[in-house]
């Protein structure tokens, strides 16, 4: 299975052909991601159309954060409710980043782990290229400054199967259409 949407390296990849005696067929529907997730995926980074019947899930958020600083401030604040009020199991949480820089001052300042390293009690923080093709039940996808390439912001929203969270300066609000 491809996403032409997910190509985050140019490595040369070709989907093979149907004269090669592969079968292709396009996926029309997102089944991943409950309808607000599939739904902004669909209207902002033209992805699949959700199914006519899937699940509501628990919906999307945006704070804003102009910097580092407010980044992680709110980033802390939303796992803190997440997993001490709402009581999620913090191995289903994703903190998701565009850059290396910001995926390591997340981890050293709020304890994050590796995706492999998750465990009891501790939340993963991974970079959208390291996370391409897995998901989590909540997704706080975490931009801090600059622009987001389209295709970054495709594969860090899609993550999120049932919650999705965007911290980030109002450029990315706006580009998601969740900041006006």
């Amino acid at each position: 299975l491809a996403d032409d949407s997910q190509e985050i390296y140019a490595r040369g990849f070709r989907p093979p052909r149907p004269e090669d005696g592969w079968t292709v067929a396009n996926l029309v529907n997102n089944c991943r991601n409950a309808r607000p997730i599939a739904s902004l995926l669909r209207r902002r980074l033209g992805g699949a159309a959700s199914p006519a019947v899937g699940p509501e899930g628990l919906g999307v958020e945006y704070l804003e954060a102009a910097d580092l600083d407010a980044v992680t401030e709110a980033v802390n604040a939303r796992l803190v409710d997440l997993i001490e009020v709402d009581e999620r199991d913090a191995r289903q949480i994703l903190v998701a980043t565009f850059t290396t820089a910001v995926r390591s001052h997340l981890r050293v300042q709020l304890g994050l782990v590796r995706w492999e390293d998750r465990g009891e009690g501790a939340v993963a923080c991974e970079n959208v290229h390291r996370v391409k093709g897995l998901e989590a039940d909540t997704v706080i996808l975490a931009a801090a400054g600059g622009e987001v390439a389209d295709h970054l912001l495709y594969v860090g929203v899609s993550r999120a199967v049932s919650h999705l969270i965007v911290v980030g300066p109002e450029g990315v609000g706006i580009r998601l259409g969740l900041r006006g």
